[in-house]
């Protein structure tokens, strides 16, 4: 699992966190509650088997965004899989998307396409070998994905799952994929590459791309152009995986190495994957928002959400989340204590925060807002331009230093709607 906590810090945006947490009281108001509750989309349930008309809202909300980022203020709460897959399921079924890309390794995440799409082996391989996000709510996905292509019309594009990221340390399966690939086309071959490439070395990893990429016409003559484009990929994202990992490790910035080359990612598998069709996209909030950090030694990185906020402009739409409560699983990070993945229960969010502020002025337990367009000049509307607080939880909590899992920001800045939840539970951890 990705650790994104560790690592990154957010850079004064608009105001320092420690000047935000000393703001005075904040007392709500008639106006600013029906404000509120006129322009929010009552959700009744997360649960994505539940049926939900209130959703219909999203047609006129997303309008022809061929893209929508749907983030996670952490990546162990079950309601945000299941909202995330709810939402997805209305886009895919009503408005014609086509893909969900996930942060999940590229090359692993192509066992559960072919599960999902073809029927090719059975969903626990498949998600065993995907290495990340072992928890029933990432199997509950999969099912749903799987149930979709199998009952959908022929006319209608079977449903895609893609991880777009760089950031994976194993290549077990990248390795397999590539001698898989080289078996068919040049046998001989397959011993030395696969020896280069469980070396783990950056030189080994840029010889095998650059070997393949030589052998293009070769190759091609001997399978097609999609497999053979698919195989570079797979060998050009090694050289990413590596660098990720060693600047962790090493202490150096990594942030604009992994987002840098996972725009194009996202943008490769859109145009060659998947005909240029509409995705979804699921990662934490941060890498979805339109944001920058300060990666280690305040060193500037420009999020995935910026690059494609940068990009598409509105066609890319950004849904974040926040809760007010509740519990996640997580690392446990508190200093003493056995690093373990465990529950923890969140410390409430004081008056510093737009959690605070969404729950003292809403009785509504969840909700979707759109923020992309509201009249801010509006008194009632206003304060919604902040500066407050909000949670970056990733995979890391430390209850006592709860402080630190919060950022300063400007919601409609950063991120196009919102939904809230007012209460939350963890996901539940699996074993293969």
């Amino acid at each position: 699992m990705n650790d994104f906590h560790r690592g990154y810090t957010w850079p004064a945006l608009v105001i320092s966190v420690a000047l935000c947490f000393s703001c005075g009281d904040v007392t709500s108001n008639d106006v600013e509650l029906s404000w509120l509750e006129n322009h929010t989309v009552t959700i009744n349930t997360a649960d994505p088997a539940v049926e939900e008309p209130n959703l219909s809202a999203l047609q006129g909300i997303i309008g022809d965004a061929r893209i929508v980022g749907m983030g996670e203020a952490t990546h162990g709460t079950r309601e945000f899989w299941q909202i995330r897959q709810k939402l997805s399921r209305y886009l895919v079924e009503n408005m014609g998307f086509t893909a969900i890309l996930h942060e999940a390794p590229f090359p692993n995440s192509l066992y559960i396409d072919a599960y999902v799409t073809e029927g090719e082996g059975t969903a626990l391989d498949a998600h065993q070998k995907l290495g990340y996000w072992r928890f029933q709510e990432m199997q509950e996905l999969i099912a749903w994905i799987r149930d979709y292509n199998v009952q959908r019309d022929q006319q209608t594009p079977p449903l895609h799952y893609l991880g777009y990221d760089c950031a994976f340390r194993s290549w077990t399966h990248a390795i397999a994929l590539i001698a898989e690939y080289l078996q068919v086309v040049d046998p001989g071959v397959v011993d030395d590459i696969t020896a280069r490439l469980e070396s783990y070395t950056l030189e080994d990893a840029r010889y095998v791309y650059g070997f393949i990429e030589a052998r293009r016409d070769a190759y091609i003559a001997q399978s097609t152009t999609s497999e053979y484009e698919l195989t570079l990929k797979i060998a050009e994202i090694l050289e990413p995986a590596w660098q990720v990992w060693h600047n962790l490790l090493n202490g150096l910035p990594d942030g604009d190495v992994r987002e840098g080359f996972n725009i194009g990612n996202v943008n490769w598998i859109i145009d060659n994957m998947l005909d240029g069709g509409k995705v979804i996209i699921w990662a934490h909030n941060a890498h979805v928002g339109n944001v920058y950090l300060d990666d280690i030694a305040g060193v500037p990185a420009q999020m995935l959400g910026s690059r494609l906020k940068e990009q598409y402009g509105e066609d890319y739409y950004i849904i974040g989340t926040e809760f007010y409560g509740g519990r996640f699983m997580a690392w446990d990070v508190c200093p003493g204590y056995f690093t373990e993945f465990t529950v923890h229960q969140a410390a409430l969010p004081n008056q510093s925060t737009y959690s605070f502020r969404l729950m003292q002025q809403s009785a509504i337990p969840l909700f979707f807002l759109d923020l992309s367009r509201i009249d801010y000049s509006d008194e009632a509307a206003s304060w919604l331009m902040g500066p407050w607080n909000v949670r970056m939880i990733g995979a890391d909590y430390c209850q006592q230093n709860d402080a630190e899992y919060y950022y300063a920001t400007s919601l409609p800045v950063h991120y196009d709607g919102i939904v809230h939840f007012e209460d939350t539970g963890p996901v539940t951890q699996i074993t293969f």
